[in-house]
C-alpha cells in the first residue's frame, strides 16, 4: 500500500506484553497529527524474549496537514 501526502506511518514500542500500555503510547504518538485517523494497524510481539519481550504497534495514519 502506497502512502499519500496526508498519510504517515507511526510506530511505538513498549516493554512487555501490555496492550493497554501500547495503546496509550500510540495515542500519545498521534497528538502531533491534527484529526488523526488510524486506517491500518498491526502489532508485533516478541515472545522470544520471554519475560523481557516487547510489543510494537505500527499504524498507518491519515491526518489533516497544517496550512
Amino acid at each position: 500500500m502506497a502512502l499519500i501526502p496526508t498519510q504517515t506511518l507511526v510506530t511505538v514500542t513498549v516493554p512487555g506484553y501490555n496492550m493497554e500500555l501500547a495503546a496509550d503510547a500510540l495515542r500519545q504518538a498521534l497528538v502531533p497529527y491534527a484529526d488523526a485517523r488510524i486506517i491500518a494497524l498491526t502489532r508485533n510481539t516478541n515472545w522470544a524474549g520471554s519475560f523481557f519481550g516487547k510489543t510494537s504497534l505500527v499504524a498507518v495514519v491519515e491526518y489533516t496537514p497544517a496550512i
